[in-house]
């Protein structure tokens, strides 16, 4: 990377007091250190700034206030929730961290995203029960594959990019059990998933239904993401679910039904290909058959133990 002189040089040769040239600059010397998946969150980074200021930006507007109005923005007119705009807004600063660190500007003005975002309630994250499940199986709706796809997602949860970039050749077979071995398109990382019997239900139905001329051939045959969205409310009107059914909720259907089944959230992190384990907790949902199950089990604990007998 430059040192700082030649940074200052490529400042005035580039004119980048536009912030645009700046920004683009910066992202693209992050862009080998970063995945796919934070590339396109810079690109869209500088789209919403760019029509923040009518594609007029400068390294001296970039102050406080700019951050607050600009957050205001994302939140006000572009309708994006409060976690998608503090994704933006980290971003944002990341990029202002490495225009100090590069010499384009002397210090980052981005204040505590606690100053700049609004308080609010989060949202219960949504969920499915064993019953919802069911009923989705038993309706049909415009394209099949869709719900399937969703299906599946509980009983593995698979993000949406993992559905769609699944193999058959990801299927390994392992002593008399199943698994998905997959590198994860989001982290990079690879993830095994041991297959429930419904699972391997539906895998052996797709199979049974068309010709696998390859192993590297797609599982899911899934349409563009609008129209997996129209499906999914497609499933929530003919089902009559009162939940907005994305392919988040499926991953959340799955860690809620795992700690119901008393799967221990160690393990159900891994599963989930979480390096956090806070980012599981941050899922979890404990369900009223969760505590019945756990007090019935201190209720057993107390009896074999002859306490208070």
């Amino acid at each position: 990377m430059n040192n700082y002189k030649e940074n200052i040089k490529l400042r005035e040769s580039n004119n980048f007091s536009n912030a645009n040239k700046c920004l683009e600059y910066i992202i693209t010397l992050r862009k080998d250190n970063i995945r796919k998946s934070t590339q396109k969150g810079d690109k869209a980074l500088l789209n919403h700034l760019n029509r923040f200021c009518n594609y007029n930006i400068y390294l001296e507007s970039i102050d406080s206030e700019f951050c607050h109005k600009f957050s205001e923005y994302l939140i006000n007119e572009v309708m994006l929730k409060i976690n998608s705009t503090k994704t933006y807004l980290q971003k944002l600063h990341a990029i202002l961290e490495e225009a100090e660190h590069l010499g384009f500007i002397k210090h980052n003005p981005m204040v505590s995203l606690k100053k700049i975002l609004p308080h609010y309630i989060p949202r219960e994250k949504e969920n499915l029960n064993i019953e919802e499940i069911q009923l989705i199986e038993k309706i049909d709706c415009k394209h099949n594959s869709t719900k399937i796809a969703f299906i599946f997602a509980c009983y593995t949860g698979l993000r949406l990019s993992d559905i769609e970039t699944l193999r058959w050749s990801d299927i390994r077979k392992q002593g008399n059990y199943y698994l998905i071995v997959k590198v994860q398109i989001k982290t990079d990382k690879e993830v095994r998933i041991p297959l429930c019997k419904q699972a391997i239900n539906i895998l052996n139905n797709l199979r049974s239904s068309r010709k696998i001329s390859n192993e590297n051939d797609y599982i899911f045959s899934l349409y563009s993401r609008t129209t997996i969205y129209n499906d999914l409310k497609e499933i929530e009107v003919k089902t009559k679910i009162k939940k907005h059914l994305t392919f988040h909720v499926s991953r959340i259907t799955f860690v809620t039904l795992s700690i119901s089944a008393g799967i221990n959230i160690y393990v159900i992190s891994k599963l989930c290909g979480h390096q956090d384990i806070k980012t599981t907790q941050i899922y979890t949902r404990m369900t009223d058959t969760t505590y019945i199950n756990a007090i019935n089990r201190l209720e057993n604990y107390f009896k074999n133990s002859n306490f208070m007998k």
